[in-house]
This record gives structure tokens, sequence and C-alpha cells, in this order.
């Protein structure tokens, strides 16, 4: 009888300790990334002239707070451009990539972050359309950054932040379209075998097809929108317009300019868990920026037999003060020649500059 309890004992004690590694080596093979995506809104311009009349000085010293209120993993920015070293003070993460730069010279694009950030890269765009009008992007170096977070060990996750051309006539949507086919181009060849996460101010909505954004990221390369996934059934055929959505809480309530796509790939799963838009505020309920912070959650398992072996070497970012000067240079000129291009025309009147 001793015998038969001791055997039976030592049984369940089995059982019950190779349940507990399982869930122990689940747990350490699954987990989450609160990501926040935001435009801070930091171009140098006076407060009369900003879309929602705020000093983009005195909001920028109040966003480190709201957003360290988050709690976040990971922090994707747009147009941090000339208080960057505000935004950087104040935010409470350790890793951040080097700033570029203010305007006209730097992509306002950068990263935050509880993870190492390594193997960073910025590619400006090929094509934008504006020099006087419909958003002078041709001005300003936007692009893309990306970099790669390690989530376990020896598996890492691609993250792509991304600013894309604004307004929206049909220059602006040709733009943007060679732009997304850029992008993807560079995704398909340098993320090929990993998972992939694509953040920022896309500059469009599904609904705005001209644009190309559902057929290039949703139909033809897979990825999936938080948004999307949890607050539209999955359904990327968007037919409300603009009108529809003018008047609501600004940027946040609908399809926003801001979104968050992912697609898994290189043994780790993606699934979306959760998605806010949070319009952050002063004290007396103005806007901080002209646009809603998207906060996302996005939940991550890793087969660990369908990782492939990563050749790639992996490097934290290093500060190049010499290739940041000449790329400057050859930015401010490129600049300098378009503006002095079009100088006739906006003397003569036929570019008419407008301030929204």
């Amino acid at each position: 009888m001793k015998k038969r309890l001791i055997s039976l004992f030592l049984c369940a004690f089995m059982i019950v300790s190779f349940a507990l590694v399982t869930f122990a080596e689940d747990g350490a093979e699954s987990g989450s990334l609160k990501i926040v995506n935001y435009n801070v809104d930091g171009l140098p311009i006076p407060k009369f002239l900003s879309s929602v009349r705020r000093d983009p000085r005195a909001s920028t010293k109040l966003m480190p707070e709201k957003l360290n209120s988050v709690g976040a993993d990971l922090i994707a920015v747009q147009e941090d451009f000339n208080y960057h070293s505000i935004l950087k003070r104040g935010i409470d993460m350790p890793y951040k990539t080097y700033h570029f730069g203010g305007i006209p010279f730097g992509d306002g694009l950068n990263f935050f972050s509880k993870y190492q950030l390594y193997n960073i890269k910025r590619v400006p765009w090929e094509t934008s359309y504006g020099i006087f009008d419909n958003g002078s992007d041709e001005l300003t170096p936007k692009g893309f950054i990306c970099g790669s977070l390690e989530i376990a060990e020896g598996v890492y996750i691609d993250v792509y932040n991304i600013h894309a051309d604004a307004y929206g006539g049909e220059g602006n949507a040709a733009a943007r379209a060679a732009e997304y086919r850029q992008l993807l181009k560079f995704i398909e060849g340098y993320s090929k075998d990993h998972a992939v996460i694509v953040l920022g101010d896309i500059n469009t909505r599904f609904m705005h097809t001209e644009s190309e954004l559902k057929k290039q990221f949703i139909d033809e390369a897979g990825f999936r929108d938080v948004w999307v996934e949890l607050k539209n059934g999955g359904n990327y055929d968007i037919k409300y317009s603009d009108n529809d959505i003018w008047g609501i809480e600004y940027m946040g309530i609908w399809d926003s300019l801001e979104k968050t796509l992912y697609r898994s790939g290189g043994g780790v799963s993606f699934k979306a868990f959760s998605h806010e838009f949070a319009p952050f505020k002063d004290d007396d309920g103005n806007m901080l920026s002209d646009h809603s912070a998207e906060i996302t959650v996005i939940n991550y398992t890793i087969d660990r037999n369908a990782v492939p072996k990563d050749e790639r070497t992996y490097e934290k970012e290093r500060y190049e003060p010499f290739k940041t000067l000449f790329l400057h240079i050859k930015y401010f000129f490129k600049a300098l020649g378009l503006v002095l291009g079009e100088l006739p025309k906006l003397i003569s009147g036929e570019i008419i500059i407008k301030f929204q």
C-alpha cells in the first residue's frame, strides 16, 4: 500500500512539474508590446499659425508626463523636429534614437524604447510632392526609420516608423503610393524573415483608395491594422467620407491618419489585443498636438521551431556627426534649389501659399 501511495505521489509530482515547466516555457515564449504612435507636431511655428492654436515649446514640455503615464514599451514619434531635447529629457525610457535635426535638416522620426534598439536605419523618400504648397514635403527629408527589438533571447522583430506625404491632392496621393511601394520593397528585402510592425503618420485613410494603402499593405503584403481588426470587425472596405468624421474629437475616433500595422513572420505570431486614441491635452483642455496619440497592445507568441537562422549582425546605434553634417548640407542645398526654382511662380501668383 505504501509503495502504491509513493508511486501515485511520484506520478502526480511528475505531472505537476511537467505542467509547471511547460507553463514557464510558454510564459517565456509569449508576451505583449504596448506601443505609442504619436505625431508631436514639433514644427517651430508661432501659435497663431498652429491649427490647434498652441505654443509648440510649451506643449512639448507637457508631453513627456503624458507619454510616461502610458507605461509603453515603445514610443514612435513623428514631426519631432526642433523640440527633441525637451522630449528626450522628459521621457522615462532607457533607449532613444539619436536626433537627426530640426527643420529643414531632419526627418522628424524617432524611437523611445524599453528595449535596446539595434541596426537603426534612416531612409528618405525617393518621391514626394509639394514645395511652397501641398504640405511642402519636398523641403524636408521625410521617410522612414527602422530598427530591431530583441523580444526574447535570439528573437528579433523589426519596427518601422514612417511619415508619409501630406495633403489630399492627386500629386500627394501619387507620392504616398510611391512611398508605400518604396517602404514595402525595403521590408520585403531587409525584413523578409522577421515579424514586422509599421507605425507612423500614414497621412491617408483606408477609404482613400487613390493612395493604395489597403491595396499595397493589406491585399498584397499581408499586413493587418490594429484599429480595423479590433474596432471595425476586420473590415477594410471603409465607405464613409471625410465629411462623416469632421468635427468629431480631432484625429482619433474613426479611421485615423495614425496607424499601427503588423505582420507575423520568422516564428513570431502577432495578434492585436487593444487599441485607443488619446487626445493629450493641457489643463485648459487644449490639444498638445494637432494629432491624438495612438496607443496599442500587440500580443506575440514565439515558435522556436519556426525561427530561422538569423544571418544579421545586430549593432547599437552610433552617433555619426560628420555623416549627419554631410547629409544636412546635402538636404539644405536640395531644398534651396527647389525653392529658388519655384520662386518665380510664387512671385507671379501662380502659386498661392495657404495656411490651414
